[in-house]
C-alpha cells in the first residue's frame, strides 16, 4: 500500500487521488517478493484476508481519507479544489455503481461469509471505502459537492442506498466512520435530519478567485472656501 506523507502541494497528482480512491490491499510488489524467496510458497490473498484483517486494513484507509480531505482545504484556489473534487466525486459514484452491482449479483452482505474471491473482496473493499470517503467530501465541502453532483440525477438514492448497506458491516467499521455515516445520512436527507442536527465539520465555502475587497478610503476633508467662523490666532 502506498504511504502517503502530508505536506502541503501544490495540486495533488491524479495517481494519488485514485490510489486514495480505489486502493489495492496488498501491493504487487509484496507478491512479488514473496515469490522470489526460496521456499516460500506463493501468497493466497483469499487465505489470509477476513473481516477481522481487513477491519484493521479498513482504519488504514480511513486515516488516508482524511489526509486527502486536509489536502483538498488546504487548496485556497476554488477552481483548482472544484476540479479535483469533480474528479473525486466522479470517480466515487462510478465505483459505487460498479462494484455494487458485482456485491449484489454475488449477494454479499453483512450477514453473508466474508467473500473468499480476490474480486469480490476487491469490490467489498472499494465499495466500503468509497462510500465512506464520500461522506468526509459531502460533510466537509457541502456546498460545493452539491455543485458537482446537481448533474447526476439519481446520486441522492444511490448514496443513500450505499450508506445504509455499509452501515451494516459494523463488525468492520470504526465508530467514527459509523458516525460519520449517520451524519451524512442527515446531511443529503432532509426529511431524516432531527432537531438538533448540525453539520459540524461543515467550513464557510469561499470564492478564492474573486480578489478581496477592498475597505472603502475615507476621503479627506476638503478645506472650505470662504472666511472661517472661528477666529485665528493672529485675530487675537
Amino acid at each position: 500500500m502506498r504511504i502517503i506523507s502530508w505536506r502541503p502541494m501544490e495540486g495533488l497528482s491524479l495517481s494519488i487521488l485514485f490510489a486514495v480512491l480505489t486502493g489495492i490491499l496488498i501491493t504487487n510488489s509484496l507478491l512479488a517478493a514473496a515469490k522470489e524467496v526460496d521456499k516460500v510458497p506463493e501468497l493466497d490473498v483469499t487465505k489470509i484476508i477476513n473481516d477481522k484483517v481487513y477491519s484493521k486494513v479498513f482504519v488504514r484507509r480511513r486515516e488516508e481519507h482524511k489526509l486527502l480531505v486536509n489536502h483538498l482545504r488546504s487548496i485556497e484556489d476554488y477552481a483548482k479544489r472544484y476540479k479535483l473534487m469533480k474528479l473525486g466525486l466522479d470517480e466515487i459514484i462510478r465505483v459505487i455503481r460498479e462494484e455494487g452491482a458485482k456485491l449484489r449479483g454475488n449477494q454479499i452482505t453483512a450477514q453473508s461469509e466474508f467473500p473468499k474471491v480476490q474480486e469480490l473482496i476487491t469490490a467489498l473493499a472499494q465499495f466500503l471505502e468509497n462510500t465512506c470517503l464520500f461522506g468526509e467530501i459531502v460533510l466537509h465541502f457541502p456546498d460545493m459537492s452539491y455543485r458537482i453532483l446537481k448533474s447526476v440525477t439519481d446520486w441522492r438514492e444511490l448514496m443513500t442506498e450505499a450508506l445504509n448497506y455499509t452501515k451494516t458491516f459494523e463488525h468492520i467499521l470504526d465508530e467514527k466512520s459509523i458516525e460519520l455515516l449517520g451524519l451524512l445520512n442527515q446531511e443529503i436527507n432532509a426529511d431524516q435530519r432531527t432537531d438538533e442536527y448540525v453539520n459540524p465539520y461543515r467550513e464557510v465555502e469561499t470564492t478564492a478567485t474573486e480578489p478581496p475587497k477592498q475597505k472603502k478610503k475615507k476621503d479627506k476633508a476638503k478645506p472650505k472656501k470662504g472666511p472661517s467662523l472661528t477666529p485665528s490666532r493672529n485675530e487675537l
